[in-house]
Order: C-alpha cells, then structure tokens, then sequence
C-alpha cells in the first residue's frame, strides 16, 4: 500500500489516498475486505433495525449487541488486511498467511451469525446456558473467540520474520507489538469475563440501560468489558502511536523505545481498568 500511496503523490486529494488504500486491501486480502466491508454493511442493516424495533433486552435494543459485533469483527478483517498489505508476496501465500485470513473469517462470521439470531430472537448470546443448545453454543462462541485472537498472535510472528515488511522499524513494531497485545491482553481479559457467572457487572444492576453511549458500560458499578475492549483494539492504539512517530519523523533511536514504553504504558492501562471494574468501580459515572 505504501507504493500505492506514494504513486498518488502529496497533492493527492483525499479520494484518491483512500481508493488507492482500499485497492491495496482488495488485491492483498480480499477475503478479509470482502467479509470486513461486508460486515459493516449488515451493520448499517442492523442499525436500522434498532431504530424500528421496541424490543429491548437487559435495558437497551435487542439488536444493539449485534450492531456492535458486526462493527468490531468488520474492523478487525479490514485491519489485519490493512497489516497483511507490506509484506511480500511469498508470505502472503505462506501456511501462516492462510491460517490468518481463513480463520478470523470463517470465526468472525460464526460469532455474528449466532449473535445476530439471538438478538433478533431478542435472548442472551453470552452468558446464557439455559438450555443444553444455548450451553453448547457458548462454548462454541468461546473457541471461536479464541481462534478469532488467534489470527493476531500469527499475524504478528508473521510480520516479525519479514525482513521486507514495507515500513520503518518503530511503526513495523508498533504492529507487531499491538497485535501481540490484542492477543494476551484481548484473550486474557476476555477469557475471564466469559468465566463469570453473573456476565460482565460487578456490583452493579444487571442492566445496560443507563450506560455510556454506545458501548453502554455501567456508570453505577465494575464492567469487566471495559479492559476487554481496550485490550481488542490494542492492535489499533499502538500502531496509532506508531504511525504518529512516524508522521513527525522521530528518529528510529528514539521512536523504536517510544513504542515499547507506550506498549507498557497501554498495557498498565488495560490493567487498571481490569482492576477498577473487579473494584466494582465505574470507568466513567
């Protein structure tokens, strides 16, 4: 994609920064930016659903769960394919590269497949083991999330032992180190709180009504989906981080132990939030 870019030249108008950016994708991963964009397409679907159905489950829309898997695991595909674009052709068609595309899509589309029925059915997807099937299926929903990580912790060890990868060295490793850290901190964090009886509150109403707009996190207790979050889209703040050294042209001296001391500093974070929800304290009230 870099290449692409560059060919657009600095006087580029935005448009076509971000035609050139979504061939890359295509060519590069179409399967994740096919699945990606359709996703966040169903999304839009969902969205509107919302807007015209009453029906509320724990306090809010039945279908607000849907709308916000559909968005996360449709950026999750388009973000590892935004990864996959520097390296080069011979790992694109590597065993790992494979694993990577097929597994977070065939994972990705399982999981909003079952939440997106049981939301339109307006019941619980997770935490729910009423009946032998709805037990089932959330073990199933656990193996899928962890296969889904998964694609991160093989994406990064495959954009480590590139020695072509299309970047400076801090933003490569601010890559690689975010999608380490989507995998131990997403998967630590997610795996406990699927391990809970009473879902995601902690010392708080079992409601979502109420809650921060959007992400709907309890203001009157713990919730443990707040470090699980932050812990998903380490893989897009660090990179972030990343990118802006680079933006700013920071030396590699400089910027390659910058993105470690963000990467701890993230980390910390992820931590203390974990700690505040187990606290029963709000992340905002």
């Amino acid at each position: 994609m870099q290449q692409a870019l560059h060919r657009t030249g600095t006087a580029s108008p935005p448009s076509a920064l971000l035609h050139n950016g979504l061939t890359a994708l295509r060519l590069t991963a179409p399967l994740l930016y096919w699945g990606g964009l359709g996703l966040l397409l169903l999304s839009c679907i969902t969205a509107a659903l919302a807007l015209v159905d009453p029906r509320l489950f724990q306090g809010v829309s039945v279908w607000l769960k849907p709308w916000k898997f559909q968005v996360s695991t449709g950026v999750y595909l388009l973000t590892l394919a935004f990864f996959m674009v520097g390296l080069p052709k011979p790992a694109l068609q590597s065993s790992s590269a494979k694993y990577v595309v097929w597994v977070a899509l065939l994972s990705s589309l399982f999981e909003v497949a079952y939440i997106s029925l049981q939301g339109a059915q307006g019941k619980a997807s997770h935490f729910n083991t009423a009946t032998s099937f709805d037990a089932w299926m959330y073990t199933l929903m656990g193996v899928g999330a962890g296969l889904l990580v998964s694609a991160s912790l093989v994406l990064s060890i495959l954009i480590a032992r590139s020695k072509d990868y299309a970047l400076s060295a801090a933003l490569k490793w601010s890559i690689v180190l975010g999608l380490l850290a989507t995998f131990f901190l997403g998967a630590g964090f997610g795996g406990y709180l699927s391990g809970q009886q009473t879902g995601h509150w902690v010392g708080a109403a079992r409601t979502d009504a109420g809650g921060l707009p959007l992400v709907n996190w309890s203001r009157q207790g713990g919730d443990l989906r707040v470090a699980h979050f932050f812990g998903i889209h380490a893989m897009h703040f660090i990179p972030f981080f990343g990118w802006v050294l680079h933006r700013l042209q920071t030396p590699q001296r400089v910027a390659l132990p910058a993105v470690w001391g963000f990467v701890l500093l993230f980390s910390a974070w992820c931590t203390w939030t974990f700690v505040q929800a187990l606290r029963g304290q709000p992340f905002w009230a």
